[in-house]
């Protein structure tokens, strides 16, 4: 494992392959990268190639990925996804407005 996030109910680990598992409790927001609830167990988050870091506070967590890009699932009720919305988003969404390379 390279690193470790964690939230209110939910965590998820950065692996060295560059991947992520998220696992714990979800809202239909889907904190562990769906809309299953309660993760066990570590599952894959889908749509996240090569993964730099995580972060993961409340109900939400941001991945930067290897092409400078952030990606974000979660509760979005104030906006703290980036996406330009206040939709929760149990998949990995971009950020608007960061730069890639």
């Amino acid at each position: 494992m390279s690193s470790l996030a964690a939230g209110v109910s939910h965590s998820c680990a950065l692996l060295v392959d560059r991947t992520v598992r998220c696992w714990g409790a979800t809202s239909a927001a889907g904190q562990t990268g769906d809309a299953t609830t309660p993760r066990l167990t570590p599952a894959p988050i889908a749509g996240l190639p090569a993964v730099n870091a995580i972060s993961g506070f409340g109900e939400h967590v941001c991945a930067l990925l290897a092409d400078s890009t952030v990606r974000c699932w979660g509760v979005n009720s104030a906006g703290q996804l980036g996406d330009g919305t206040k939709t929760d988003r149990s998949a990995p969404v971009p950020v608007a407005g960061l730069g890639g390379a």
